[in-house]
């Protein structure tokens, strides 16, 4: 297949496994100008998306690692794509809170988060944020100054912000999630909510509350990282573990004692209290 003609896109539609669509590798995302849309179909997900150039993606792709139920291709001509993401990105209750798009107008009752549906991670559609969002409930946030790792779109940021934390520095590596972030910033009016594109490892300071929903292959080489943003005494909320990884990551921070362990089908998050600094 050759790049796309003017006129024409081809369709790629990716069927993944629940939980699956939020492990897509970061490149890929920048190989599709129009996007990813996800859409729920029979107890999976189907990711569609319209690479710029197929054949590159779809070889791409298959040396990704990313487990596919199916993959199929489909060419079609142009369509209005902000229609396409207005028709697949529906509002997500989860427990109190509902995370709507904006040009949703439905509302319940509770805490709501307006997300833009854009190239960053998180829509909280996965389990990990999911446990990410029920950890943060065990611990009191207001007034406290909060870091968030690897915050994508921004929702941790964004719902410690709506529990009265006083300062979070929200930080990721990708400029296109630092930008998404910074519009659902706005859309939340959340002034108190600092969107910083860097290294982990470029960060200075120490922080009341840690939120790092990451992967284990990131704990292993930066765990020393993460336990050094937290202040003594100070709290640690991990998660974007398999249960076959949980004691491996309990292990990288010996300084910190295990709180609760919450699961959600095959993941796992974790919160810390952070005991002594790290040597």
């Amino acid at each position: 297949m050759k790049p796309s003609a003017a006129g024409y896109k081809t369709r790629v539609d990716i069927l993944v496994e629940k939980g699956h669509e939020e492990l897509i590798p970061e490149h890929l995302y920048g190989m599709t100008g129009s996007g990813f849309w996800i859409e729920e179909k029979d107890g999976a997900v189907l990711l569609r998306c319209y690479p710029e150039d197929p054949e590159t993606f779809l070889q791409y792709l298959c040396s990704s690692g990313l487990k596919m139920i199916e993959v199929n291709t489909e060419r079609e001509q142009d369509r209005d794509y902000s229609e396409l993401t207005r028709q697949y990105f529906r509002p997500i209750r989860i427990g109190d809170l509902i995370i709507r798009p904006p040009w949703s107008t439905r509302k319940g009752k509770g805490r709501e988060i307006v997300i833009e549906p854009g190239m960053a991670f998180g829509t909280g559609r996965h389990e990990s944020t999911r446990i990410m969002l029920k950890l943060m409930n065990h611990i009191d946030l207001r007034d406290k100054n909060v870091l968030d790792l690897g915050t994508g779109s921004g929702i941790l940021a964004l719902y410690a912000h709506l529990l009265g934390a006083r300062k979070i520095t929200a930080v990721d590596n990708d400029i296109d999630a630092v930008l998404n972030m910074k519009k659902n910033l706005t859309l939340n009016e959340a002034r108190n909510v600092d969107a910083v594109c860097a290294d982990l490892r470029d960060i200075r300071g120490t922080f009341d509350i840690v939120l790092a929903n990451l992967d284990i292959n990131t704990f292993t080489r930066h765990s020393r990282d993460v336990a050094g943003c937290v202040k003594k005494g100070g709290y640690m909320v991990v998660s974007g573990i398999l249960g076959r990884d949980r004691k491996r990551l309990v292990a990288f921070f010996p300084d910190s004692t295990l709180i609760t362990m919450e699961q959600k089908n095959a993941w796992r998050g974790f919160l810390f209290k952070h005991e002594t600094p790290v040597s």
